[in-house]
């Protein structure tokens, strides 16, 4: 995604430049700055140590936001890989977010906990 680094989950979820953009405006709109991503970290073990730093009222709606933006991020990836079409991180962040509503609005409430802080 970025060509900066070889294409493993931890560096397209966490490592990459680009995905570091998308993580860090979801933290900042969810003011969950304690929260930082560290590139060359795997992506369980951020997930273990972030969740912590998260209110525990929100942790379920942070592991369900998780795992949506590392779908979306992979969905990303295979759009430029195949596709050859790329969006801006405040683009793909609409999109998340949109697809977060959704995602509350099927039954995630957790995630609407969450998202209530934006």
């Amino acid at each position: 995604m970025c060509d900066q680094a070889p294409e493993t989950l931890d560096h397209i979820l966490l490592g990459c430049s680009f995905s570091r953009q998308v993580w860090f405006i979801w933290l900042s709109k969810l003011q969950l700055q304690d929260v930082v991503v560290v590139a060359e970290e795997r992506v369980l073990h951020w997930w273990i140590r972030s969740r912590k730093l998260v209110p525990k009222t929100l942790r379920r709606g942070f592991d369900t936001l998780v795992f949506l933006i590392g779908w979306l991020l992979w969905k990303e990836r295979n759009a430029r890989t195949f596709d050859r079409v790329a969006s801006l991180p405040t683009k793909l962040f609409e999109a998340m977010l949109f697809e977060a509503r959704a995602w509350e609005s099927a039954g995630y409430s957790q995630l609407g906990v969450l998202l209530a802080r934006l």
